[in-house]
């Protein structure tokens, strides 16, 4: 029993850089879950201090949840061993109010019924009866391989340590306890990530409200997104915070993704004559992953708010698209947004400036149906 109590789990070590695969599927299931969590969900970590993935839901509770995966788990000789590993890290966090969650790709880590959490997320209370026993068992026997390890034991500080462990496993809150299995998981990407990417389609028709069409065709930019955001999070030190991912964070490229690829005219607008160098240029930033900073809530809510007020000074008045006369009235205003992108070339930062006002007046309506879904207040 010794390899479900490995040194890295009684030091509580939440590392998945070991294992690339374990560290993709950190990753993914972070991505599962706070979806599953939507609207509910404000925020969330990955590799957090605490666990390996951690969200926030409303009055501060929180999820903690522990992500094991085996890139070949037909190949495990006791496929509960990752289970009993997880318990024995869930149970040194807080139980009141929370959630505790044991997510991992292995379909049938429970024989008693095989594939009954693929895709779902489900409370241990509302397991059928011999699966609660068999998952009684299961902990039951961590507790007891735990002392068999503390009478091999000749280190106190080892015997402190595990007995602290014991107590912990033996006081374990099966009604906090949740399970998930995201199932297939394995292989290239195009079978890795079929679940996952289900999860985003139904999330973008289901909790947004989005038509199927639409959310077909943003659905793997979004997800891919997703994947480097969540990749690049999990590296960084937990400290002051900034591990966070918001959930306005998480959704604003959603918005930003769903508007029209066809780039806007907006000449009438601008001060100057643009050239195709110009053109191409602007579009060539607008195509950046890094410029959907200026499709963030705060700033779209900014910019229809002056909008708000526009429409009120022309209010019975014949006004052909008033996007683009507010755009050439007032877009100097957002000027500052966009300087660093612009480099100190003023052409370039007035049509930067003035096609990103375009693109969120445009798509005010997607911006409305997102924060309404989601629940995110602008």
């Amino acid at each position: 029993m010794n390899e479900y109590l490995n040194e890295n789990v009684c030091q509580f070590d939440n590392d998945a850089s070991a294992s690339s695969f374990g560290w993709n599927f950190q990753t993914n299931a972070g991505i599962f879950l706070f979806l599953k969590y939507m609207p509910e969900v404000t925020d969330i970590k990955i590799e957090s201090k605490s666990q390996d993935i951690e969200m926030t839901l409303g009055h501060d509770r929180k999820v903690f949840a522990q992500a094991k995966s085996s890139q070949d788990y037909t190949a495990i000789k006791d496929q509960k061993e990752k289970f009993k590993d997880a318990i024995i890290s869930l149970a040194r966090n807080p139980y009141e109010g929370n959630q505790l969650i044991y997510i991992s790709n292995i379909p049938d880590t429970f024989k008693s019924v095989p594939n009954f959490f693929d895709n779902s997320i489900i409370a241990y209370n509302d397991c059928l009866v011999g699966l609660k026993k068999e998952i009684d068992e299961t902990i039951l026997s961590i507790s007891k391989s735990i002392s068999q390890k503390i009478k091999n034991e000749t280190k106190p500080k080892k015997i402190a340590k595990l007995k602290q462990i014991k107590s912990k496993v033996k006081n374990f809150h099966k009604e906090n306890l949740y399970i998930s299995t995201i199932y297939p998981y394995y292989g290239n990407d195009q079978n890795r990530y079929i679940k996952i990417s289900d999860t985003v389609l139904s999330f973008l028709t289901d909790t947004i409200g989005l038509p199927r069409e639409d959310a077909i065709a943003i659905k793997q930019h979004l997800l891919e997104h997703w994947q480097l955001y969540f990749e690049h999070n999990s590296t960084i030190k937990d400290n002051n915070n900034c591990k966070r991912i918001s959930k306005e964070d998480f959704t604003w490229p959603i918005v930003a993704f769903l508007v029209d690829g066809n780039f806007p005219d907006i000449d009438s607008c601008l001060t100057f004559l643009p050239d195709s160098a110009i053109k191409n240029e602007v579009a060539r930033i607008m195509n950046d992953p890094k410029s959907f900073y200026h499709e963030r809530y705060e700033f779209s809510n900014r910019v229809l708010q002056r909008y708000a007020l526009f429409k009120k000074e022309i209010l019975g008045e014949t006004v052909k698209q008033p996007e683009l006369v507010f755009i050439k009235k007032y877009g100097h205003e957002f000027i500052n947004e966009f300087t660093m992108l612009g480099n100190g070339d003023t052409e370039l930062i007035e049509y930067l400036t003035k096609v990103f006002l375009y693109k969120i007046l445009a798509n005010n309506r997607h911006v409305k149906k997102v924060c309404t879904a989601v629940g995110v207040k602008i």
